[in-house]
């Protein structure tokens, strides 16, 4: 590689960096002003093919259509809410109410626990033994201090933004509603207001990041989907407890590179081995099998070369993600990842060696 193609490279390098810094000061400082806006920009382009076919092979007018569309969002969100969510929160409920037995439970099992291990660590030096029996006093009471206080400041915090998040709904759905008008005017403004070396790609690199940013949003949201339907089934099976609740929990927590299902299903079935439930362990492990299976086979096939991200990447992503962004790091750190990698595959980038 010669100097100037060192020097271009550089350059380009440098343009991410700013752009980078660009967003972060954007989203940390004025995007929560947008979010509405932007919500309302993500309904718009999921909603857009039905618009276009409503307006253009049906002759709906624009303001109708768009009218048509908002109100299959309405219904489709409503069902979905009613429905599936409305047994989770009631789930959800119901397991925060029982939590304290759950507790208390877990409680009592680490002491027996901690009565067995006494016997067979007592032909331990001291030091270590004491050690160990420290270790096994003090694991049930964090375990029950940290599982009550975070189930408490988040019921808090939830509750403190419900009147923020239905004026966001609401100011959302009206967004999308006017995007949906003007989708294609908004889209010949923003062009026009670029730089003419950069109007021509804008198109391409739309085009780029686009397909990969909710390729990778549609991949993942069907993966979990799909890892929640097993486990739903599984534990309706084994007759579990909360079974659609825990099923969506380890859904979400599936998609976590290095945690996995078994962050969930593994110590599930060892408190059933200690508790006497052999039948409800054994189904536990299948179950995490199944899943395990099951997303070795998909995986592949729906994220596939479309992404090619690795797994360390998308886990550093995530972490990063939520130091800077906090809760929505989670969403948006893979997403800029996954940007990044649309721009390489474009050539707006140089590419990893």
């Amino acid at each position: 590689m010669n100097f100037l193609d060192k020097r271009e490279n550089l350059v380009k390098i440098l343009k991410l960096i700013l752009v980078l810094l660009g967003i972060y000061l954007f989203l940390h400082y004025v995007g929560g002003l947008f979010l509405p806006f932007i919500i309302g920009y993500i309904l718009c382009i999921i909603l857009y093919p039905l618009f276009k076919i409503l307006n253009n092979k049906y002759k709906i007018p624009k303001p109708i259509s768009s009218i048509l569309c908002i109100i299959v969002l309405i219904v489709v969100i409503s069902f979905i809410g009613v429905g599936i969510v409305g047994q989770i929160v009631k789930e959800g409920k119901e397991f925060s109410k029982d939590l304290p037995y759950y507790i208390e439970s877990i409680k009592i099992t680490f002491d027996e626990i901690n009565e067995k291990m006494q016997s067979l660590i007592s032909v331990l030096p001291d030091g270590l033994e004491n050690m160990i029996l420290d270790f096994l006093e003090n694991s049930s009471s964090i375990t029950g201090e940290i599982l009550g206080n975070g189930l408490k400041n988040t019921s808090i915090s939830v509750i403190k933004k419900v009147p923020n998040a239905l004026m966001i709904t609401i100011i959302s759905i009206i967004s999308c509603y006017l995007m949906l008008i003007d989708k294609e005017n908004m889209q010949k403004f923003i062009i026009r207001q670029l730089p003419e070396r950069y109007a021509d790609k804008f198109s391409v690199v739309k085009s780029g990041i686009g397909s990969a940013v909710f390729g990778y949003i549609r991949a993942q949201a069907i993966i979990m989907c799909l890892i929640a339907t097993i486990c739903f089934i599984g534990l309706l099976i084994l007759n579990a407890p909360y079974a659609l609740f825990i099923a969506v929990v380890i859904g979400i927590i599936d998609a976590l590179p290095v945690f996995g299902s078994g962050f969930i299903l593994w110590p599930w079935s060892l408190y059933n081995v200690i508790t006497g439930n052999y039948g409800l362990s054994i189904g536990l492990i299948i179950i995490y099998v199944v899943v395990l299976l099951t997303r070795q086979f998909v995986e592949p096939k729906i994220l596939g070369k479309q992404i090619g991200i690795h797994p360390l990447a998308t886990l550093m992503s995530i972490y990063i993600g939520l130091q800077i962004f906090g809760v929505f790091g989670f969403i948006i750190g893979p997403i800029i990842m996954v940007i990044i990698k649309a721009l390489q595959n474009e050539n707006i980038l140089p590419k990893w060696r």
